[in-house]
């Protein structure tokens, strides 16, 4: 279990954020507050609604941060594919190995380096971004049943 003060943290965090609402419980039909209970109470559909445009503000955050990084790196992205398109022509015509390592060089230790780093947070940003879809599914699901839940049934 968690510590009572980070508990209560919590609770007022979710509270400020509307995640959970007070509800008064009087004991008497003054309202006096000691003499009330007040519990925390959550409305789920509300709540999977205001995580789902959280979600939707992520997704969008992931793609305007991948479209940054490829920007940024453009210049090394165009390099490394046309070295890539080079050595796919030489290999289809029979190059020697030389010449594929030399071709290879054109790329210095430095730009490989920063080549990986691009392509690892950009495969970063598609794994995110291929959670959070799950959790909308998820999300978007759980919204549409509790509507049909509360939808009268038809007579047939």
């Amino acid at each position: 279990m968690i510590p009572a003060k980070e508990a209560k943290e919590m609770m007022y965090r979710m509270l400020s954020e509307n995640f959970i609402s007070l509800q008064e419980i009087p004991k008497t039909p003054d309202h006096a507050p000691s003499r009330t209970f007040y519990l925390y109470t959550v409305n789920l559909p509300a709540a999977a609604r205001m995580i789902l445009q959280r979600c939707y503000k992520t997704v969008v955050n992931l793609i305007d941060r991948r479209e940054h990084e490829t920007r940024e790196n453009k210049r090394l992205l165009e390099k490394s594919q046309r070295i890539e398109a080079i050595m796919a022509s030489m290999q289809a015509t029979g190059a020697e190995e030389l010449q594929l390592q030399e071709i290879e060089e054109m790329i210095t230790a430095p730009e490989q380096q920063q080549l990986e780093s691009l392509k690892h947070n950009v495969n970063m940003l598609d794994s995110s971004e291929n959670q959070v879809d799950e959790t909308i599914f998820i999300l978007e699901s759980y919204i549409a049943t509790t509507r049909i839940e509360k939808e009268p049934t038809q007579k047939r």
